[in-house]
């Protein structure tokens, strides 16, 4: 099992030394790794990965907007004694005008945690263990020194987290100072569940169960004795789509995310017309572009805060808190910004389950996913769900709840591997946390096992998993875990009993819905997901060089270093060395293939010319430019083969016009090759 060591390069705070009680596992006959004590220290000297974060206070409304506010010191002045409060119900009060940030241990795990009072004050009091303070928040049951908090009667406060259904809608309600009535942040968790009802006030601090107002005392004597059997849902756990949606994902908002974020960003926004970057990175390095926009958006505060503003920096990267200004990681651009948190930050960072940071791959809480180490703030996770909750309701609803979704509960450390079988590599391990979310692709189990999206990129043999590239291609990218340690907590809208499922961006009227089934009955065009075609996404250099290889019949081909940008186990990799062996592509004049760069309509004809001369098909077909107003835009590399797309009828004009140097879209993609096809094969 992974024991995660802190690296030192990382350490920005005082750290705290912790006696540890974690679960190693051995695999038995049937995959699953059965769990042993192991005692060992570790310290933790950790504060995230936006340290400034923690003197800067933000709130977020039930909007998603996001607002600055002041440190308060919520310690109670008139807390009861502990022993005369034996019959009430009992909190934890992590905001007593100390720094801000504590730190504690997972008392399941024995992992190093941290969270932030001004964030969130309150957490369910679980009673002593071992000198320490025994605790619920965020989802995680922890152990802080008493020194750091404050033990409180509940009856003794002004206000306490919980949850209300407001328009259908549940909203999440956080005190940050429990001297006042009102709250600081109003989180939107989507829609309610049909079992909680409007004008009720509901407790819950691990998000999952939830328990009426006058049931509070009992709420604590559930988490003291390890179950839910009290809360008004004791059988069907709640998991807030988009906290636990994992972020090997596709968001199917594709062009209108622009829009969208425009709304609420401003003009002077740094993430103003941005979607269309976000979507282009979750292309390349399979990261959700609507989770990675809700994460920008509040750590940038919509890319309005100081440093995104001055230095491009949409998620407050390295910034310390001695010298934000100056420490912050500086961007060339918001593009700039947006490529590396994708690639480095996630794919090959917190998505890479070797890494110390890695707890899941989805945004999650204080006991599983990237909350987990990312952010001091126990809702950081929801926030940014949040945010994608408030722009898929701008949009109609239709993102939502597309996926098929299934929990890890309990703390047993599992093998994800390459095939339905025991007997196939384990490409990584799941951890031992808790409530780790998996994308189930085919909710059929095959040989008891689960086929399920990979959270790292795996190595082109299926071995293992790599962190040399973030590239990510979701059609190869799939693992498998036994059934036995996961439940199914949602299933996906567009998912029928085999897996399988009509696009649900493509309907029978669109232009191009023949084009897209010829294509996907053909095998050519897969879509992004089961779920989503992708029909207004731009096509990548590198996804069409990858179609073109699938209808030459997938020649073998070794790797070659031809392209300093394309490298060995890439998806398009050996797509691209077969391409450039065969003359079908030959990269820019800098010796790059550019494989995330968007393909321009004339830059695609060409790459089909030239295959059509590789299968030595009939390429006299070819008609004169000098009809279309823009035909002087058609670079001369392009000439012949835009003669002969137009005389074979592969292409016939946007608008009137060839449009030689705009993008093309999948769905425009989709319909030349069905014209090729049926010219030529």
């Amino acid at each position: 099992m992974k024991i995660k060591q802190i690296c030192a390069i990382f350490c920005v705070c005082v750290g705290v030394l912790a006696n540890c009680n974690l679960v190693s596992a051995e695999e038995t006959e049937n995959g699953i790794r059965t769990e042993q004590n192991i005692n060992f220290e570790e310290e933790s000297e950790w504060n995230g990965e936006n340290p400034l974060s923690n003197e800067n206070i933000t709130q977020m409304d039930e909007q998603g907007n996001v607002v600055q506010s002041e440190k308060e010191n919520g310690y109670i002045q008139d807390a009861a004694n502990a022993e005369a409060r034996a019959n009430n119900g009992q909190i934890v009060n992590f905001n007593i005008g100390n720094s801000g940030v504590t730190n504690f241990v997972n008392a399941e795990t024995g992992e190093a945690g941290y969270t932030n009072g001004a964030y969130g004050a309150d957490a369910a009091y679980l009673g002593m263990a071992g000198g320490k303070v025994k605790f619920m928040l965020s989802g995680v049951v922890g152990l802080v020194d008493p020194s750091n908090v404050q033990i409180v009667n509940k009856a003794s406060v002004k206000s306490v987290s919980h949850y209300i259904v407001q328009g259908g809608k549940l909203i999440h309600n956080i005190t940050i100072n429990m001297n006042n009535g009102y709250y600081g942040s109003r989180l939107n968790n989507g829609n309610a569940p049909s079992y909680l009802r409007e004008g009720v006030k509901y407790y819950s601090y691990d998000g999952h169960y939830f328990y009426e107002e006058n049931r509070f005392s009992e709420m604590l004597e559930d988490y003291m004795n390890g179950n839910r059997s009290r809360s008004v849902n004791a059988d069907s756990p709640y998991y807030n789509y988009y906290q636990f949606l994992p972020l090997r994902s596709q968001t199917s908002l594709g062009g209108a995310l622009t829009e969208l974020i425009n709304a609420k960003s401003g003009t002077s926004s740094k993430m103003y017309n941005s979607g269309s970057i976000f979507i282009n990175m979750q292309n390349t390095y399979g990261v959700n572009a609507l989770l990675m926009t809700g994460v920008a958006a509040n750590e940038s505060a919509w890319g309005n805060s100081s440093i995104a503003q001055q230095k491009n920096n949409l998620f407050g990267l390295n910034a310390v808190d001695s010298a934000p200004g100056a420490s912050a990681d500086t961007y060339t651009n918001p593009e700039h910004c947006i490529r590396e948190f994708a690639d480095i930050w996630m794919s090959r960072g917190y998505l890479y389950a070797n890494d110390w940071r890695y707890f899941g791959g989805f945004l999650g809480n204080k006991e599983s996913g990237i909350n987990v180490k990312y952010a001091s703030d126990p809702y950081w996770g929801e926030k940014a769900a949040a945010v994608s909750w408030g722009l898929n309701d701008s949009a109609g609803g239709s993102d939502c709840n597309t996926y098929t979704l299934a929990v890890k509960s309990g703390n047993t450390d599992v093998n994800i591997r390459a095939g339905s079988s025991t007997n196939t590599a384990a490409l990584f391990t799941s951890g031992v946390q808790r409530d780790t979310a998996y994308i189930v692709l085919n909710e059929n189990t095959e040989n008891g096992f689960f086929k399920i999206q990979s959270d790292s990129v795996i190595n082109p043999n299926r071995t293992g998993i790599r962190k040399d590239t973030g590239t990510y291609d979701f059609g190869s990218m799939f693992a498998y875990i036994s059934s036995q340690y996961v439940t199914v907590v949602s299933k996906g809208n567009g998912n029928d009993i085999n897996g399988q499922s009509d696009f649900i961006d493509v309907s029978s009227g669109d232009w191009f819905y023949d084009a897209v089934q010829f294509v996907k009955d053909k095998g050519i065009m897969l879509g992004m997901n089961n779920n989503y075609f992708g029909a207004v996404e731009e096509l990548s250099r590198a996804h069409f060089v990858t179609l073109l290889y699938r209808m030459a019949g997938e020649p073998d081909t070794s790797f070659e270093d031809k392209f300093p940008d394309v490298s060995n186990g890439a998806f398009y990799a050996i797509p691209a060395i077969w391409g450039n062996n065969a003359g079908v592509i030959t990269g820019y004049m800098n010796g790059m293939f550019g494989p995330a760069d968007g393909i321009t309509r004339e830059q695609l004809v060409t790459m089909m010319y030239r295959y059509a001369v590789y299968k030595k098909y009939d390429i006299s077909m070819k008609e004169e430019l000098n009809k279309f107003p823009d035909a002087m835009y058609v670079t001369d590399f392009a000439q012949d083969a835009m003669r002969w797309a137009i005389g074979a009828g592969i292409i016939t004009g946007d608008g009137g016009k060839i449009n030689p140097q705009g993008n093309v879209s999948r769905a425009v993609c989709a319909t030349i090759i069905q014209r090729f096809v049926q010219q030529y094969e």
